[in-house]
């Protein structure tokens, strides 16, 4: 089982303001940079095999200037800078069907200081935890439809026989079926290349990418009769906080600053202590590129 970062930079890098995900949606590129750094040398120490499938730009900063040790770097996401940066989640779907082993790929705002373990590690598919928040799927249903997108067939199918969405968060999602993985990008791709002229600069990415990424991940594996496997279990969402850092000293050792968690100041201060408290050469190299 190998480890899977993706960085497509187009986004992050973006002249515009509004752009969901400028600075990975964190306060200051400072904490955006510190938290590559936490998440790929947490999880160095933890798996032989960390690779980064990254864009030109994001080999340069990832790399080049913060030199972190990933075993294997590919960069191939230049290809995708037609697309608009709203489709800021297209460079993980690229990213995972690249991959020609078991992997689980993690976003950069996730940090472990424990092996995920077999279960997750043997499963055909594997994902963070079941959505509990089904308002923000009607939302973010409700929002394409209401911009005239085209919703595919296997969603309508899916969410009449179950009335609920029953989402994968993919901070965390892999696993062994690699043809599935291959099968679900084509069709994420299908769907976002079918409504690519709805896409302007007041599209809410987030809205679109909830849906061509967790939602038909889900529906895709339910309609194959794949079942997911969960790091975070129903039962232990209720007293586990994703992004609180204290879940570092207890048995899930795990943390993801998930949505807004990354624009609170509590949250990027935490996360440059660890760095620094374990890490204080990456922190001292990210700090300088800042000094001015």
């Amino acid at each position: 089982m190998k480890i899977v970062h993706s960085f497509w930079s187009k986004p992050t890098l973006g002249s515009f303001l509004d752009i969901e995900k400028n600075d990975g949606g964190f306060r200051h590129a400072k904490y955006h940079w510190m938290s590559w750094a936490l998440s790929c040398l947490t999880f160095k120490e933890l798996y032989e095999e960390i690779e980064l499938v990254t864009d030109e730009k994001g080999k340069h900063i990832l790399i080049d200037k913060l030199k972190l040790p990933y075993t294997k770097v590919h960069v191939e996401l230049d290809g995708l800078n037609h697309y608009p940066e709203q489709l800021w989640a297209i460079g993980k779907l690229y990213a995972y069907r690249l991959q020609d082993k078991p992997f689980l790929h993690v976003d950069g705002d996730v940090y472990c200081w424990n092996r995920f373990g077999r279960e997750l590690e043997m499963a055909d598919l594997a994902g963070q935890n079941i959505e509990t928040d089904e308002n923000y799927y009607h939302q973010s249903m409700q929002y394409l439809k209401d911009n005239d997108f085209q919703i595919l067939d296997e969603f309508k199918a899916d969410f009449s026989l179950r009335k609920e969405f029953g989402a994968t968060n993919a901070g965390i999602i892999g696993g062994n079926n690699l043809d599935f993985f291959k099968e679900y990008v084509d069709r994420a791709f299908y769907f976002i290349d079918q409504n690519l002229d709805k896409v302007n600069k007041g599209t809410i990415g987030t809205y679109f990418a909830i849906i061509y990424e967790q939602y038909l991940f889900s529906v895709m594996a339910r309609k194959k009769g794949i079942k997911i496997k969960h790091f975070i279990k129903k039962n232990e969402q209720e007293i586990m906080r994703p992004a609180d850092f204290m879940n570092r000293f207890f048995s899930k050792k795990f943390v993801h600053l998930i949505a807004q968690a990354k624009s609170v100041m509590e949250c990027c201060r935490e996360l440059e202590l660890h760095l620094l408290c374990d890490y204080p050469e990456w922190h001292g190299r990210i700090s300088s590129m800042f000094n001015d």
